[in-house]
């Protein structure tokens, strides 16, 4: 959630209209658009997506990648995560891997490898490796042990798991495990419906120190507070006239989002029908997600804001009180997330807050929420 948060918050301060938008801040690169490559230069963490995604340099940390077709050919040295139709890794990934998606090709990773798919190709793993999919191949070594729940298994001539490996399939008498893979002492197969995900999981946990959890979180409603500010500084009248029109009709802002979020996700499947309009398609997803993050954003700030307000404390008139109460909006909405069921409304609420706010302003006076509502 934390990362997601952290990539949401970037990738609402890239323009709309331009076709390759991208942010650094902090040492950390954030791309989104149709097809976006990155080249350089060095950065810490890389988060990336779009229809096609290419990382052709190096990334110095993490790699958080997400599109259709997601490319990696140079190394990452920390983690990665990637999800997409198709995730192809030539590069090494220093760190550990979690890979979703429907073909997944990965060459080299230093770390523990946890994939999901349905054609599932993997060279060398320096770690565990967990993978589950219609078809698994394996052409490397595997240092750790192995868990597979597949339905069909290739081995190529230089697979090798050198710890434990436990294969799980519908039909166990059909897997066979050569000798040069792993001994038959070394061997469990399985019937599929017997694999328990929460009983390896509790065997090979990912390791992620509490210290890294609050330095991302705090990242996260770092980001989000400047984010705020920066538009604050931009458009100061206009962020003035959205935190009013949303404070005097929250209500009727948060009904508002829902009928303009609904509209777009649901102009997707209209355009679908038409055939030709399935070309525009990507183009809503787009402004259904872009709207999602910026419903977000602004739902917080008027969360802080109102909270201030609520306490009996004038607005402030400078910038830094205005980004502090960003930042405690964003905090805690954040906080709302890990209150189960609840926190998931209640965070859903601000963000059709947000967009419902912005449409009050986008769209003509009067069609959803009037903007002369509002009080100064």
């Amino acid at each position: 959630m934390l990362r997601a948060l952290t990539l949401a918050c970037g990738l609402l301060a890239l323009p709309a209209h331009a076709e390759t938008s991208n942010l650094t801040i902090g040492g950390d690169r954030y791309l989104a658009g149709a097809s976006v490559s990155f080249g350089g230069p060095a950065v810490t963490d890389l988060f990336m997506a779009g229809n096609r995604v290419e990382v052709a340099s190096p990334v110095g940390g993490s790699a958080h990648l997400a599109g259709r077709r997601v490319t990696i050919d140079a190394a990452v040295a920390g983690d990665l995560f990637a999800a997409g139709y198709s995730v192809t890794a030539t590069a090494t990934i220093g760190g550990d891997a979690s890979v979703t998606g429907y073909e997944l090709v990965l060459a080299d990773v230093t770390g523990n490898l946890r994939a999901a798919g349905s054609e599932v190709s993997v060279a060398a793993v320096g770690g565990y490796a967990l993978i589950t999919g219609a078809d698994i191949t394996l052409q490397g070594v595997i240092a750790g042990d192995a868990v597979l729940v597949a339905d069909d298994i290739i081995f190529g001539p230089e697979a090798r798991v050198t710890g434990a490996l436990t294969i799980y399939a519908e039909d166990p008498a059909s897997v066979t495990v050569p000798e040069t893979v792993a001994p038959a002492t070394r061997v469990r197969i399985e019937q599929a419906s017997q694999y328990d995900g929460n009983e390896w999981s509790d065997r090979m946990p990912v390791q992620v120190p509490v210290w890294r959890i609050v330095t991302g979180f705090l990242t996260g409603v770092l980001i989000s507070g400047l984010i705020a500010a920066m538009v604050i500084a931009i458009a100061p009248q206009a962020v003035q006239n959205w935190r009013m029109l949303a404070l005097a009709h929250p209500g009727r802002a948060i009904w508002s989002g829902f009928l303009v979020t609904s509209a777009l996700a649901g102009s997707g499947f209209v355009l679908m029908l038409t055939l030709v309009g399935v070309f525009l398609l990507p183009v809503m997803l787009a402004l259904t997600v872009m709207a999602i993050f910026a419903g977000y954003a602004l739902g917080s700030y008027v969360l802080g804001v109102a909270l201030w307000l609520g306490a009996g404390r004038s607005m402030p008139a400078g910038l830094p009180g205005k980004f502090a109460l960003a930042c405690l909006g964003a905090f805690l909405a954040g906080l709302a997330w890990l209150v189960p069921i609840a926190g998931w409304f209640f965070v859903l609420g601000l963000t059709m807050l947000g967009i419902g706010t912005l449409a009050a302003f986008a769209l003509p006076g009067g069609w959803l929420l009037r903007r002369e509502g509002a009080q100064s």
